[in-house]
């Protein structure tokens, strides 16, 4: 598809592309894509999740909670594993509410063993504090099966090993 220029681009540009294809493939047209201020972003339409890049870094999301990943970082295939992590398991989200405010938001990826792996909380610097707080948590299931995509996601870290 893109394979004329791809091989112009940078790793994270790369890697972007491939797990675009691949989830195009697999999830069809529930992936969205679009390009605002020089920066190309991945939508899932009955999700929060999410991927980015522009030029120097690879973006995963999930909600308001997101991780940088970067060649300069040297973690480009942390953001490789983690997108797919946010694909093939449950994510459980905690929010703290006050009044009617979310004041803090927490997103977990709950693995099969049960293991809990925070990849992020986000505060508000202003908020009610006085009130008292609630929570609220909510738990999303997997996306998509991991034996569906092992094969494609191995090829694209194996990829990704090769061109470092």
């Amino acid at each position: 598809m893109l394979n004329n220029g791809i091989l112009t681009m940078e790793r994270h540009q790369r890697i972007f592309i491939k797990i675009t294809e691949l989830l195009q493939a697999k999830l069809g047209e529930r992936i969205k894509i679009y390009k605002e201020n020089g920066a190309e972003h991945l939508e899932l339409t009955d999700s929060t999740f999410w991927l980015m890049i522009d030029k120097s870094e690879f973006t995963v999301g999930y909600g308001l909670n997101h991780v940088h990943f970067s060649e300069s970082y040297n973690n480009l295939e942390d953001g490789i594993i983690q997108a797919f992590d946010l694909l093939t398991n449950k994510i459980k989200t905690t929010e703290y509410i006050k009044g009617n405010i979310v004041f803090k938001v927490t997103t977990e990826i709950e693995f099969s063993n049960s293991q809990l792996i925070n990849i992020g909380t986000s505060i508000l610097m202003f908020y009610p504090f006085w009130k008292k707080t609630k929570t609220k948590r909510i738990t999303s299931e997997k996306i998509i099966e991991k034996k569906e995509i092992e094969d494609d996601v191995n090829f694209i870290l194996n990829e990704n090993r090769n061109q470092g």
